[in-house]
């Protein structure tokens, strides 16, 4: 694994901040000190947010059964990722000023001629900030590559799906529109849910089921489209709409 010097200092220098104060036992600074390699290993590699098996997870077929749901799960997750990305970089900058103005505070002490016993403790005071405030920093920009592993990862599989979509033939209008495939996408998911009922217990649950199967499957046929929403289903959701069909004749 290759070393990051960055997050190695930002270690470094934390643990050094911290090994000659009380609260820790001498034996356990002396513990983060011989570790500090990994622990700045376990500070850049520990997994933020969602891997991509986990994102591809989120748009599964169960809870996104066609590509346009899946495609606008994807959007959504990634205007979170790119809004998350951008006040992060505003709360980056904004912490880089209060330890730039942590400095100044502590280099205009430096220049005082009359140095009290108050003044001494100002001092170390902002030299323990100004620690923290740079291992917050380093904490930030690791922050900020996973969340633009985010955005990055939401964008592969937008592009998956648009290319599905272009090749079937969807218009870009549509691509774009969510309620252009909302009726698909919820007549799928309340078949599958439908499916799902001889092991539901909760009273309230399975009432919301059955409304939510009873409404798609009217709209499907007051629409003329239950042909054709019939033909996406799989075997699971055909046998749900056959007693969906008896029951709500």
């Amino acid at each position: 694994m290759t070393k990051d010097l960055v997050a190695l200092n930002a270690v470094t220098d934390i643990v050094e901040a911290v090994r000659g104060l009380p609260v820790i036992k001498k034996e356990d600074a002396n513990f983060l000190i011989e570790h500090k390699e990994h622990l700045a290993a376990v500070l850049e590699n520990s997994q933020m947010w969602r891997t991509d098996t986990q994102k591809r997870s989120i748009i599964s077929d169960l809870n996104c059964p066609t590509a346009h749901s899946k495609f606008h799960q994807a959007i959504l997750e990634q205007k979170v990722q790119f809004d998350q990305t951008m006040y992060l970089a505003k709360d980056f900058e904004m912490k880089k000023l209060d330890m730039e103005e942590l400095e100044c505070d502590l280099e205009e002490l430096g220049n005082v001629t009359d140095y009290s016993k108050r003044d001494e403790i100002i001092s170390k005071k902002l030299q323990i900030d100004i620690q923290f405030k740079q291992y917050e920093l380093k904490q930030m920009q690791t922050a900020m590559n996973y969340r633009m592993a985010e955005v990055k990862g939401w964008q592969e599989l937008q592009e998956e799906l648009l290319t599905f979509m272009r090749s079937e033939k969807v218009s870009e209008e549509d691509i774009w529109s969510k309620d252009a495939g909302e009726n698909s996408a919820m007549f799928l998911t309340a078949l599958s849910n439908y499916a799902s009922l001889p092991s539901l217990k909760d009273s309230g649950e399975i009432h919301n089921v059955n409304s939510l199967a009873q409404f798609v499957y009217r709209q499907a046929k007051q629409s003329g489209k239950l042909k054709y929403l019939k033909g996406l289903c799989n075997s699971v959701q055909l046998k749900a709409l056959e007693d969906i069909e008896i029951k709500f004749k």
